[in-house]
Parts: structure tokens; sequence; C-alpha cells
């Protein structure tokens, strides 16, 4: 026996003909439920509003909600509350899918008058709820509005979610407002989460709004007005809070902030702790105080505070290194620490690399890697980005090779942060030959560089006007599994325009150094040129070869051109670089063809030799008339 269809099974089938929309099946399976023994519910109803709403029938979805909907949800007629609910819920919550917030604002200002059949404070959670799922934390502000005006506050709940979606909204504005709820919540006893007020001390600070995020700090050190407990934040809680608000004033680079935090805890009687204490030490090393930072260490160091760990001495060697006193950073690393029995990590010594060969002290950052290496901390790939670029800024290319040959190849700890940082170095230094060899040693290893090495070795080969060897770099990318990005086209594009305005002011030059008496042979000159057109034959599977002959006034060459591998190729035009087209690059000056796919590693530096690119006859014809 076949089983009948419930209400859940309508339900479903409602919803989706509501998704596609189709608002006559919908409206035809509501009649066909009396006479399947399921009485069309609120719920129900409301997919057809919903159908009508996907299908832009506005006037037809609101006339249904006011002179059908709403009465029958009042009336009840038997109905539980939680249908009613759940039919309020997908209401509202489709409407603002559809965009139609304006219809939930007037139906938020109607409710006293147009209660529906469900509770006030439901309703307006709910309203919150779908607005702020869709985005709009500002629209979400407005019901906290409209139920202040009506003597009724929200849940703290869907507080806290209007606040933090207002502090991270990109809308301008949000942190303001998030600011202005936060100290209008105090009459009803809200506080902020935690993570709610670290983003919106954040951001404040960020916005350079110093004296709104302390009203903030103090309000979270309020008692008796916690979020989650009624009694006052233990110790503990109070100094997390407070470093929160010290790490959101590092944006602010005034250390001399950080430091009044620091005295206001200590006043209140809030024990700083080594987080607390590094975060003021980090403000000073960053604006180069260093000297005042030291002071706070050896406070550290005498008992004032809590005792020092590897942060705060490696944040003071990377301050030191910083201003350029290596000598200080030195004794930090190599004798401060070991008396203190606090041993350096990866981070200490990748600071002090950095610092290092940043002042130019290329042999000491030699001497502290072995020194790192002596200790048995292992070098990471950090740590190997650090020596390369810095011995390649030094222009010790040579120790930088050694360094690869020795130390990075045979650790394998290598990523493409090292790859990129030895293409950035050898093109700096104008080894771009040497850096495509590079890129194809590391293919033939196995190794599969990301598309930003790529763009690298073709910037560089852009910036020497090598077009041929800046498309034969994109072609061994996609050989390869890459795909070039933004990045690849914006620089390829940048050489095209860059070659398409040396032509014109070369064109611009001879039309104005032309003799007029000589126009009309210039003119016999390139239709006669215009003749001889270069062709690409198509590849097929019975003749992948085509053979092209190019005359020239001293000799004439023959060559094979082996078309096939460039048929997937993206076109010089990057006007629309999703084409494809052959990349066959024709030299017009020594009268010979090459192909792109069988260059080798010897030819890629090459001096680039490319002719103009041809315009129509046409136009090159009115330029040098003047007409252009």
């Amino acid at each position: 026996m076949r089983a009948v269809p419930d209400a859940a099974s309508y339900a479903a089938l409602l919803d989706g003909y509501a998704r596609v929309p189709d608002p006559r099946a919908v409206q035809k399976l509501l009649d066909e439920m009396p006479h399947r023994g399921v009485a069309p519910s609120s719920l129900a109803r409301t997919y057809l509003v919903k159908a009508l709403l996907r299908s832009r029938d506005v006037d037809g979805a609101m006339d249904l909600v006011d002179n059908h909907l709403w009465p029958s949800m009042e009336r009840g007629n038997g109905e539980d509350q939680e249908l009613k609910n759940a039919a309020f819920a997908n209401l509202v919550q489709c409407l603002c899918n559809e965009g139609f917030f304006h219809i939930v604002f007037r139906i938020a200002e109607e409710m006293p008058q147009q209660r529906c059949g469900v509770a006030d404070d439901f309703a307006y959670a709910q309203m919150i709820d779908s607005l702020c799922r869709s985005g709009q934390h500002h629209g979400a502000s407005r019901i906290v509005y409209i139920m202040g005006k009506r003597g009724m506050y929200p849940s703290t709940v869907s507080y806290n979610c209007i606040v933090h979606g207002l502090c991270t909204s990109q809308k301008p504005g949000g942190r303001l407002r998030a600011h202005q709820l936060v100290m209008e919540g105090v009459r009803f006893g809200y506080r902020p989460r935690e993570m709610t007020y670290k983003v919106l001390v954040d951001e404040l600070c960020r916005e350079n709004e110093v004296a709104k995020a302390k009203d903030v700090l103090e309000l979270m050190l309020q008692p008796q007005c916690g979020h989650d407990k009624v009694a006052d934040p233990d110790d503990e809680t109070r100094t997390r809070i407070y470093n929160m608000f010290l790490g959101a004033l590092r944006v602010v680079d005034n250390p001399g902030e950080q430091l009044d935090v620091l005295v206001s805890m200590l006043q209140e009687g809030c024990k700083p702790d080594v987080i607390t204490m590094n975060t003021v030490i980090h403000g000073f090393c960053k604006v180069g105080r260093a000297q005042e930072a030291r002071k706070i260490v050896d406070d550290m160091l005498n008992g004032k505070f809590c005792a020092p760990d590897v942060v705060t001495f490696t944040t003071l060697v990377s301050g030191y290194l910083g201003v350029g006193e290596f000598a200080e950073a030195l004794h930090v690393l190599c004798t401060l620490m070991p008396k203190h029995q606090c041993l350096p990590n990866v981070v200490t010594y990748n600071c002090a690399l950095k610092g290092l060969l940043s002042c130019g002290l290329v042999n000491r950052s030699m001497q502290v890697f072995e020194e790192m290496k002596s200790s048995n901390i292992v070098p990471d790939s950090v740590t190997h980005t650090v020596m390369i670029k810095g011995l390649c800024d030094a222009g010790e290319l040579e120790k930088a090779k050694t360094f690869w040959d020795n130390v990075i190849w045979p650790s394998g700890m290598h990523d493409d942060y090292v790859y990129s940082a030895i293409f950035t170095g050898l093109c700096k230094l104008g080894k771009l030959e040497q850096a495509c060899d590079f890129l194809y040693e590391l293919v033939d290893c196995g190794v599969a560089p990301s598309v930003v090495c790529y763009n690298i070795l073709v910037d560089a080969a852009c910036k020497q006007g090598l077009k041929k060897l800046a498309y034969q770099l994109v072609k061994e990318m996609r050989r390869n599994g890459l795909s070039p990005d933004a990045v690849t086209w914006r620089i390829i594009d940048r050489l095209h325009l860059c070659s398409n305005e040396e032509q014109d002011e070369e064109l611009q030059m001879s039309a104005i150094d032309m003799d007029p008496t000589s126009a009309d042979d210039t003119v016999d000159t390139l239709i006669s040129n215009g003749d001889e057109k270069h062709t690409l034959s198509s590849p097929s599977k019975t003749s992948k070869i085509g053979r092209e002959v190019h005359e020239n006034s001293s000799e004439g060459k023959v060559e094979e051109v082996d078309y096939s591998s460039c048929a997937s190729e993206d076109p010089p035009n990057l006007i629309e670089p999703g084409k494809k087209e052959a990349c066959l690059v024709t030299n017009s000056t020594s009268g010979t063809s090459m192909d792109n796919s069988g260059m080798t590693r010897e030819g890629l530096t090459k001096p680039d030799k490319q002719p103009l690119k041809r315009e129509p006859l046409s136009r090159v014809a009115r330029k040098v008339f003047g007409l252009l």
C-alpha cells in the first residue's frame, strides 16, 4: 500500500518549487493538500510567499502576507506556537535573502499593531539574526533602535552579534557605531565577549580612536557588568583584557601609550605577565627605542617584574639590529641569554641573521649560522630564505651558490620562499640567464616552483626587453601545469604597452624627418613589403612540420618550424589573453624564424632583436602623411 504524504513531505516539495521559483506549482500543491487530508499550515503558505518574492512579484507576495498569512497566524486555527514561529522565521529569512530589507523594517515598525501570532521578543530576535546573516549589521542596529523606543532590549547574544559584525564590517562607520552600541548597552548590563572586545579595540586603534578604545577597556574592567559572570573579573581575566588592549596599541606606534597602560595596571593592582612586558618591549623596539626597551628587560632581570622568556630576548635582539646596534644584539644573543639560562630558538637566530645581513655583516652572519648548527638548532626555510636574500643583496653570489649547494639542497628544507629569494637575487644582479638555468634545474629535479617564481623571471625579462624570453617562460609555466595569474598578465601587458609607445615614437620621428617629395615612393615600398605575408599552417595529425621561407636582400634561409607545441599558447595580444594562437616569433632583420619550443638554456639569454609590431598598412600610411 502506498504511503500517504504528510506535512513534512509537502513542505520539502513546496520549498523545492519555491526555490525554482514556480508560484503556480506551489499554489497547486497548496490546493491539493486538503484533498490529501493535510491542512496547509502557516509555514506552508510562506513557501508561496517565497516563490513570489523570488519571481519578483513583490505586490502579490505582500498581498498574500497581509490578507492571508497574518490573519491565519493571529487566529491560530489550532496550530502549535512552534509552527507559527517557524513560519515567521522563514518569512523574515526569505525577505532578507532576496534583499527586501525595507519590508523587514516595515514589519518591525508595525509589530505592536500586528503581532502575527508570535511574541515580540522572538520576532525582533529573528529579524536581528536574519539581518546579521545577510551582512546588514547596520540594519540590525536599527531594529535595536526600534525596540528601544518601545522599552524593549535585545538579548545579549543578539546584541553581541551586531557589535561583532559592525567591528568586522567593511562599511564606513561600522567601528564607531559598534562603540556607540557598546556604550549604550551598559543600561541593560551588556558587556562584549572577549573576542568581540579584542576586535573592537583593534579596529578603533587602527582608526586612531584611542580614547574610545580606552572607554571600552574601562567598561570591560568595571565590576558586576560581566557578560558571562556576575562577579568581578578575576586577576587572570583582567590581565588578559589589558594585554588585548596593549596589543591593539601596536598600530599607534606610540609606546608611551603602552607604558601608561602598564602604569595603570600596577596602580589598579593588576599584575602584568610576560605577555604584557613583551608587548611593551616590542612597542619600544618597533619605533627604534631599543635602549628604553633594554631598561625594561633589566627591570625584569632584577625581579621588578616577571622573568623574561625567549620572546623577550628575541624582541630585544631584533630591536637592536633594527637600529644598527649589532654589537649590543650579539651581546644579548651570545652572553645575556646563556647567562640567564634562556636558550635561543630558531626564531631568535632568524632575527639575528636577518639583522646582521641587513647591516652588511656577511662573515659575522655566517659565524652565527654555524653557531646555530652547533647548538643543535635546525634551520628552517625562513633561515634559508634570510641567508639567500642577504647574500644576494650583499652581492655575494658565489657564497649564495655555495650555501645552496652545501646547505639548503642537502637539507631538503626549501620551499617557494627560498626559490623566490634566489630568483630575485639573481635577477637583481643581472644574472637572468643563470636564473633561468636554475629554474630548469629545479624542474628537472622534480621541484614545481609556484607562479610567483615564474613571475619574477617574467618581470626581469620584460624589464630587459626580452619579449621572446618572457613568452617562453609563460609557455614553460603552462607546460608545468601552472596557469598565469593576474600579476603575470599585468607584467606582460606593461611590456606590450611599452613596445607600442616606442613604436609610435619611431613612426612619428620617421614622419617628421621624411621628405614630402618621397611620399609616393614610401607608399610603394610599404605596399611591396606588405605583400610578404607570414602565415602559419594549422597543425594536423598528418603533418606537424611547416616550412616557411623568408627572403632577405643579402641571403635567403629556409627553416623547418615546429608548430605543434605552440597551439596552446597565449597570444602576445593581451587584450584577449584567453585566445589560443601560434607562438612563432619572427626575426625580420636576419630573415630567420625561431620556434620558442625548441629554445635551449643557452638560447634564453641571447639579445632580443625582435622587429616592431606591424600595424595595418592604412594606419602606417596615414602616420607617414601626418594624418594621425
